[in-house]
């Protein structure tokens, strides 16, 4: 957005107006468009705090026309609610989930908001300190300060060189990292198949069979990598067709589609991965085993076609795959010397993942809880920003900044409607299954903790019994590395 069309309508900006003009003639800390600055993200990794503070404050400003749009769809999702026979939408949607009631989804948010708030003080303690000794300014953390203090910490701490790193994470080693892995756990490999003129949309998509030990096809995965111009800019997993059981009782095959944002390989290296970058491959590797272990009598239901608070909990528990320092140490290896990750290096790394867990798990509780209240009782009692600000204050320890509006950029209240909870439900369960099968030996087959078939329904099981507080925060928490 223009930041000249957002100083007409607000004395509040001014002062941000008066600061880029004066450092600089030209903007050079925002994108321009003939004389307008454009303000098109929250720039939270500028060295500049009051480039961060003027980027927050106008990027988030309110917008009439967005809060009246938020305010129709949550009217028109109510109505539908009351024609289907529920008290509120978010009623309607959680019906058939894990959860099963809203009720049942805020006792869990507000015990997990109840025992994270102290950890995520103590992650606060931590940022104040290096805020003032950067700028000699003590007390107030505001919310642009979180992502870039949190950066500037770990890499304090932890040395954590991401492009250092790189070097011990070839995509290549990556996947026979998890073909060893998904060896051990199902008795699966992944094999590369030739693809036919035609088949796949780019030149660098593969594909690849997934086999039992009998040599068994039992799915497809086309694996779109790497980064091209016109490529949508996401990690994601989808569906291409669902597995089912046919009529003559054999059953229809599925086929999925993994696509990433890796660096592409050149002549003389190759494609070399951030820690980020592999555990986002582990966790959609998660998703598409999903699809294929899975059989189901019908392709709506199968694979992550399934409870959204449940889907997410095969992807999630290989992130603590990704985190554990055993896995690692046996696929790491440098691209060029074959040398293994050093265990210095390794135990940074690990280190580095689990701090301030506590402080994003809080940020995801107020995200899940005002995503319940705006799908709860309408009339809503106030309006929305308040409810913003009032959530805001409750549940999370940096107050709400005045004149902005969070929430209306917060696309997931509209695909997830009433459903946000689901990354923290799916974590709960992913910890329960890793504590209780994993944690001693990753590589321990999944047959031996819960039989050949029905491994992963075991989960709902655990997620609708009293799991207990305890275990809720441990899995909201960063999946760590056990050492």
């Amino acid at each position: 957005m223009e930041l000249t069309v957002r100083m007409r309508h607000s004395k509040h900006l001014e002062v941000f107006s008066v600061f880029l003009r004066t450092v600089t003639d030209s903007y050079l800390f925002f994108a321009t468009d003939d004389d307008n600055a454009v303000v098109n993200g929250l720039h939270s990794d500028n060295h500049n705090e009051l480039v961060r503070e003027a980027a927050y404050r106008i990027y988030l400003y309110p917008h009439e026309q967005q809060q009246s749009k938020l305010l129709s769809l949550l009217q028109d999702r109510s109505e539908l609610a009351h024609l289907c026979g529920f008290p509120t939408y978010a009623h309607r949607a959680i019906k058939g989930t894990m959860a099963e009631t809203p009720e049942a989804v805020m006792e869990f948010l507000e015990s997990l908001a109840e025992q994270v708030r102290l950890p995520a003080g103590k992650d606060l303690d931590v940022l104040r300190k290096y805020k003032s000794k950067r700028t000699g300014i003590t007390g107030q953390l505001w919310p642009w300060d979180l992502p870039y203090y949190s950066a500037i910490a770990k890499h304090a701490r932890h040395k954590v060189d991401h492009a250092e790193f790189s070097k011990y994470f070839p995509l290549g080693a990556c996947m026979e990292g998890l073909d060893s892995l998904f060896r051990s756990l199902y008795g699966v490999s992944l094999l590369t198949e030739a693809v036919e003129e035609g088949e796949v949309w780019s030149a660098d998509v593969y594909k690849l069979a997934v086999k039992d030990e009998e040599d068994k096809v039992l799915g497809y995965i086309y694996c779109d990598f790497f980064e091209r111009s016109n490529k949508p800019q996401q990690d994601c997993h989808f569906t291409i067709r669902g597995g089912r059981e046919l009529s003559d009782g054999s059953y229809q095959l599925p086929i999925v589609v993994l696509m990433l944002n890796l660096p592409a390989p050149s002549w003389s290296l190759p494609s070399l991965l951030t820690p980020g970058m592999v555990e986002n491959l582990f966790h959609e590797m998660g998703h598409a085993m999903h699809s294929m272990l899975g059989r189901t009598k019908y392709q709506h239901v199968t694979g992550t076609r399934c409870s959204t608070d449940f889907a997410e909990v095969p992807s999630v528990l290989m992130e603590y795959f990704a985190s554990d320092h055993r896995v690692i140490s046996s696929f790491a290896r440098h691209y060029k010397t074959g040398e293994a990750l050093p265990q210095e290096m390794l135990a940074s790394l690990c280190t580095s993942r689990s701090m301030f867990g506590a402080c994003e798990t809080q940020l995801q509780v107020f995200y899940s809880i005002l995503d319940q209240r705006l799908h709860g009782n309408l009339p809503l009692e106030t309006g929305l920003t308040d409810i913003l600000t009032e959530t805001q204050n409750t549940y999370y320890s940096i107050p709400h900044v005045p004149h902005t509006a969070w929430h209306l950029r917060f696309a997931h209240l509209v695909g997830y409607g009433a459903k946000y909870y689901s990354y923290l439900m799916s974590r709960a369960v992913a910890s329960s299954i890793w504590h209780e099968c994993f944690v001693d030996d990753p590589f321990s087959a999944v047959e031996s903790h819960y039989g050949s078939d029905l491994w992963l329904w075991k989960a709902t099981d655990l997620a609708a019994s009293d799991t207990g507080a305890t275990c809720w925060l441990m899995a909201a928490a960063s999946p760590r590395c056990v050492s």
